[in-house]
């Protein structure tokens, strides 16, 4: 069996509240983690250099205030990036271990056949008991519609593979022909239960002027009641662990504030879908 490199590209900026999480949570799994922090303001840094792992690759780089910045650093990194498999892992994504044994033994039993893998991502909002519900999502991929990301993607098979962002629309990667990744033929691209959780909606610096300062994130804050997760649902291990006490605990529950205005605002959401 023809030995895989797996590498991770994550690309931060005041990502305190679950870095650590999404770091901690594939560590086993992968050979390397390229971390390239953007002008953090809060913890973030400190707390990435407290893991303790000879295979984080950590670098400060130049702030990224717009789509365009952001994506040249991706381009950076990505030719930097020496593996068979890349793995796309942005600071608040923490992936529970059966996710991740699931795209493993997939890689290594079919990976050659595929250009890449897209998975499930459980949107939390409130807190990481819930999520928002499935026909919420809206990212199209090969047929697909829902919250899906395509998350891993074979340098072995896709020649050419660059990172830019064309006029009007957002970053992507894309192969020696501008073709998406996500666009190639979709024979090819593996569809797999296996998914993460994703705190895209949730506090990730604990100073406002923490969160604003990021170009992007406010458009991501969501007050929305969203889905109970089952009560059997395996939450990644990492949550269970020991953590320095900078790190806030992953189990706070939503505030009554918040349920409050999500109510308040659900049937205007709930119209809004409607009428897409």
């Amino acid at each position: 069996m023809k030995k895989i490199r797996l590498v991770a590209n994550t690309v931060v900026c005041n990502e305190e509240c679950w870095v650590w999480y999404a770091l901690k949570s594939v560590l086993p799994y992968i050979d390397e983690i390229l971390v390239w922090d953007t002008g953090s303001s809060d913890a973030t840094v400190f707390i990435i250099n407290s893991i303790r792992s000879q295979k984080i690759k950590f670098r400060s780089v130049n702030p990224t205030p717009n789509e365009t910045a952001l994506s040249l650093t991706r381009q950076e990194m990505l030719l930097k990036t020496r593996a068979n498999w890349l793995m796309i892992l942005d600071g608040d994504e923490v992936w529970p271990e059966q996710s991740l044994k699931t795209i493993l033994k997939f890689i290594a039993l079919r990976g050659d056949k595929f250009d890449s893998i897209v998975v499930p991502s459980l949107n939390c909002v409130g807190d990481i008991y819930h999520i928002s519900p499935p026909e919420s999502g809206k990212y199209k991929i090969a047929g697909k519609t829902g919250h899906y990301n395509l998350r891993f993607i074979n340098l072995d098979r896709i020649k050419g593979l660059h990172v830019e962002n064309p006029p009007g629309h957002l970053q992507s990667y894309y192969d020696s022909k501008n073709i998406k990744v996500q666009d190639r033929n979709p024979e090819n691209i593996a569809f797999l239960n296996a998914p993460y959780l994703h705190m895209t909606h949730l506090t990730r610096s604990r100073k406002s002027k923490d969160e604003t300062s990021i170009f992007w994130r406010g458009a991501k804050k969501r007050h929305e009641l969203g889905m109970r997760l089952p009560k059997n649902f395996v939450y990644p291990q990492v949550f269970n662990i020991p953590r320095p006490e900078v790190i806030p605990s992953p189990w706070v529950k939503r505030s009554l504030y918040f349920c409050i205005k999500s109510s308040l605002l659900e049937p205007l959401r709930q119209l809004k879908r409607f009428l897409m």
